[in-house]
């Protein structure tokens, strides 16, 4: 997008303008797209990126040609659906409200994009319009799919009648019933699923995501009949380990599976076949070796022993090779890499986090949390504040290579110098629940000084680490 090469972005639930690093690269970003399309239950600061608000928005509406379209959604507790968490437990939810005003659901907006780009193909053809001309929708109404529709076609249904495939004769599973496990599946065009480790959510039994059985066989901690624990309702992975060699539970007092002589059987579903007897078949089965593994070498990009490196901005070097700068195989783009800032001119680290009185960009939004913490500000140590001759409730000036911030100074003693490589190194705090929309007074947040860089294994963001300057200033007449 930075460099002219996307038209348009339908931005869904989404906040680029806060929730990604260096602010001032987003909105050159943003500025050169044709359209931007906004779909959330809030007025966000990347649906109106364009707009000047002073010195916490500051462009020129003026210069930038992008077309803003704001569709307002639902919020989740105005909607039908599932939430899935780290758990793996996929939950079913009811609306708790309608929604005000104009707003409407996603699926709904989603599926009258979707009807009107397929008239458009059907009428004006295209380079390949099949997948959207022949794209299933058999939808009770076309124009808003039902969520428990949607849900049954992710869990999968047969397409044909599925047979046996020890006795072809039998029929195992009807055309247009609903599968009870991923097992079920064929590669033969018989069945069709949205993603197979959600099949067993929706079966012919009925939704089991909104199962409410609070029971606990044996106390294990399993609530096996409470919503669907996706893959196959299994609530703990290599759940097979919790038993020794021989099938025997290693704590009598917290069985969870053992071998009955014939099967597995237990608490859980078996994370193994229930018939694989033990001491043939090693516990992890998705590791060709069966066994646990402490790390991997074939899978590290900077393997194939794991090592330290410091971020690519620190502000101390690299102990184990200190002429290299940051992980040399992590993704990070050329023009990203020249904004990178050294120790010399921003001697602190910087870190962003959280507040427990707000959520991410949505709470300011709320007038209860805006009022229990309404104002923008960064954390410091009281030695820092000492160096920097800060003073506790006075104004500073937080900047780095990408852009620069103001905020008032909140000293304390909750955050400490930390000694590296035997010399202190001062940390600055930025929590990240303000911007210039919403009931909380305007402010600033990290993303406008922090860099664009990745882990270099699983691209993770190295969004919470980067040096800065800090110096206080005069705050703002009354």
């Amino acid at each position: 997008m930075h460099e002219g090469k996307v038209n348009g972005y339908v931005c869904q639930g989404f906040n680029p303008l806060l929730a990604l690093s260096n602010r001032a690269k987003v909105t050159a970003a943003l500025s050169k797209l044709k359209f931007l399309v906004v779909m959330d239950p809030l007025q966000t600061e990347t649906s109106h990126f364009w707009q000047n608000h002073g010195e916490h928005n500051d462009v020129d509406p003026a210069s930038i040609q992008t077309e803003v379209i704001e569709l307002p959604t639902t919020c989740f507790a105005e909607d039908e659906g599932s939430l899935v968490n780290s758990g793996r437990w996929l939950q079913w939810h009811w609306p708790g409200g309608s929604p005000p005003g104009e707003a409407k659901h996603d699926i709904w907006i989603m599926a009258q994009i979707h009807q009107r780009l397929k008239a458009l193909y059907e009428k004006e053809g295209g380079a390949f319009p099949d997948p959207i001309t022949k794209l299933v929708w058999n939808y009770k109404d076309p124009g808003f799919p039902r969520a428990d529709e949607i849900a049954k076609e992710a869990n999968g249904y047969a397409l044909a009648d599925v047979s046996d495939p020890n006795d072809p004769s039998k029929t195992i599973l009807q055309k247009g019933k609903q599968l009870a496990t991923f097992a079920a599946l064929r590669d033969d065009g018989t069945t069709a699923a949205g993603c197979w480790i959600f099949t067993g959510s929706y079966t012919e039994a009925g939704n089991q995501m909104a199962r409410r059985d609070n029971s606990d066989p044996g106390n294990a901690g399993t609530f096996p009949n409470w919503a669907f624990s996706w893959p196959a309702n299994r609530r703990v992975l290599y759940n097979r380990a919790s038993a020794d060699m021989n099938g025997t539970p290693w704590d009598q007092s917290r069985k969870l599976l053992w071998w009955d002589g014939a099967k597995w059987t237990g608490y859980d579903v078996p994370d193994i076949a229930p018939d694989a007897k033990p001491g043939e078949v090693q516990p992890f089965i998705m590791n060709p070796e069966g066994t646990a593994r402490l790390f991997t070498r074939g899978m590290m990009r900077d393997g194939p022993f794991p090592a330290h490196y410091e971020p690519f901005e620190s502000p101390v070097v690299n102990v184990l090779a200190p002429k290299v700068r940051g992980n040399p195989v992590a993704r990070v783009f050329e023009a990203d890499f020249k904004q990178f800032g050294d120790a010399e001119e921003f001697p602190y680290a910087a870190t962003s986090y959280r507040l427990t009185e707000h959520f991410h960009y949505w709470t300011k939004h709320a007038q209860i949390n805006a009022s229990l913490q309404p104002e923008f500000f960064v954390e410091i140590s009281e030695q820092l504040a000492r160096e920097r001759n800060i003073k506790l409730g006075g104004w500073v000036r937080v900047w780095s290579k990408r852009g620069s911030i103001k905020a008032k100074a909140v000293v304390t003693k909750r955050i400490m110098p930390l000694m590296c490589d035997g010399k202190a190194v001062h940390v600055v705090g930025i929590p990240l629940h303000w911007g210039f929309m919403g009931a909380a007074r305007k402010g600033f947040g990290p993303n406008s000084l922090s860099p664009f860089v990745g882990d270099a294994n699983i691209e993770t963001p190295e969004f919470k680490a980067f040096l800065v300057n800090i110096e206080p200033i005069a705050g703002p007449s009354a």
